[in-house]
């Protein structure tokens, strides 16, 4: 572990030189860029550093957070996106804060499918060839600005249902579903910069797929928000 000591000791009547009076600092510019992870002692910091509940102010972080541990499935077959919702808790967190302007926030969501109902993967050609075979998610941010309000897409990521079936990405016959992919996690994380003056309100994790004939099952998810103390 880097350390920084002063080994030099002076006496009554000693005239220390400038080189030995700067070593301390010198050594700390030196150690300071040697500073691994054993200066950093086990349980260095905890849930109360990060949750605000816990506190009634965070110590450094501020964490936003749901989560629904649900080993349950619900089906989607929407084709615009929908907020996830589970036994009537839909997949949100409430944020009421106005950051300063350049300031960083990072959201980012987790989860897992269940047991998806899969009817037509590769079945198109042209501009959708293998579009059915995709689902996706996406984090929307809702916001006040000058007394009206918007949304912003923070960011989409899309998922496969199946395997890829022999190379190919159509099917002009016969719809033959490739090898499904069950149980499958998704994660995925942004960073968002405010650049104007507005009151961030909530955020939703969202998801759609492409062919209302399949149903994407989600099971549990979690959606995060991390916004550094200022």
């Amino acid at each position: 572990m880097p350390l920084v000591t002063n080994k030099t000791h002076f006496n009554s009547g000693d005239i220390p030189t400038a080189s030995e009076l700067n070593a301390p600092y010198d050594s700390l510019a030196t150690t300071s860029g040697d500073i691994d992870t054993e200066n950093t002692a086990s349980g260095w910091i905890t849930w109360r550093h990060l949750e605000s509940g816990k506190t009634g102010s965070p110590v450094c972080n501020q964490l936003f957070q749901y989560n629904n541990p649900t080993t349950n499935e619900t089906l989607y077959d929407n084709t615009s996106y929908q907020t996830i919702t589970e036994g009537g808790n839909p997949a949100q967190i409430t944020l009421n804060i106005t950051p300063e302007i350049g300031e960083l926030i990072r959201f980012s969501a987790s989860g897992i499918t269940g047991e998806s109902n899969v009817t037509v993967d590769y079945d198109y050609v042209g501009a959708n060839a293998g579009k059915p075979n995709f689902y996706a998610f996406r984090l929307l941010l809702n916001y006040t600005i000058g007394g009206g309000s918007g949304t912003e897409v923070l960011g989409e990521w899309g998922y496969s249902f199946t395997t890829k079936k022999n190379g190919a990405l159509t099917s002009t016959l016969t719809p033959n579903v490739a090898g499904r992919m069950y149980w499958t996690p998704f994660a995925f994380s942004t960073v968002y910069r405010q650049t104007t003056a507005r009151t961030l309100n909530s955020v939703q994790l969202q998801c759609k797929v492409f062919d209302n004939t399949n149903d994407l099952s989600i099971e549990r998810h979690q959606l995060y928000a991390i916004r550094a103390k200022r």
